[in-house]
């Protein structure tokens, strides 16, 4: 089980922040990301940031079973 926070606007757009996803590991964060779009098809499109483990990753990283991966869009500032 993976479990995934998700952040800002697009917590807001699927109406939750936090979900449990029982899919086969080790899984890519962009396969990861396929498979929360079919479970929340209201999830926004588009560029995200995401972190395993509180640990910054990129698209390419690997998510194993009893991960946490935060999901969130991207930040700007000045």
């Amino acid at each position: 089980m993976i479990r995934v926070l998700l952040f800002g606007v697009l917590a807001t757009k699927t109406g939750t922040k936090e979900m449990s996803l029982e899919i086969e590991t080790p899984v890519t964060i962009e396969g990861l990301i396929e498979e929360l779009r079919k479970r929340l098809p209201s999830l926004p499109e588009g560029e995200f940031l995401f972190a395993i483990n509180e640990e910054q990753a990129s698209k390419e990283s690997i998510v194993h079973d009893g991960d946490t991966v935060a999901v969130m869009p991207p930040f700007s500032g000045g």
